[in-house]
């Protein structure tokens, strides 16, 4: 759909009479980078995002469940270039701080489902975070 409505935008520029070749150059380039912007997160090969037991973890930074302190999905009014951020606040001595700005890029999950996710990890595990252990699962055989 977008590349559709860029073709169409592009002919309906390079046909008015007033446009010239330097400003049908610049308006391809800003074209081809709203089209082609979704293909570059095929770039980015390693997680961003890790959920666990013991806390959220974000482009190599990490915060224990204790600390979050609150998570809004932020929604943009037009979708032209954004499909949204999740907010996510931290406490420090005392007061509420913004502490990670996830893009809609970094997650595999959209925004409100991750939301509802780390809600429920919070719910879940932000009490006693700091007690868990690795738990070792024992191997059982697998039966047929």
């Amino acid at each position: 759909m977008s590349l559709a409505a860029s073709i169409l935008l592009y002919l309906l520029f390079s046909h008015l009479k007033g446009v010239t070749g330097t400003e049908e150059i610049i308006l391809l380039v800003f074209l081809a980078m709203f089209v082609l912007r979704p293909f570059f997160r095929l770039l980015n090969v390693m997680p961003t995002l890790e959920l666990s037991q013991a806390g959220i973890g974000y482009r190599g930074d990490f915060e224990p469940w204790d600390a979050v302190f609150d998570v809004k999905v932020v929604r943009p009014k037009v979708r032209l270039f954004s499909f949204g951020r999740l907010m996510l606040y931290t406490k420090i001595k005392g007061e509420p701080e913004l502490a990670w700005d996830i893009t809609a890029y970094d997650s595999e999950l959209d925004l409100l489902e991750l939301e509802a996710l780390i809600k429920f990890c919070i719910a879940e595990f932000g009490e006693n975070a700091e007690s868990l252990a690795p738990v070792l699962e024992e191997k059982q055989p697998a039966s047929f």
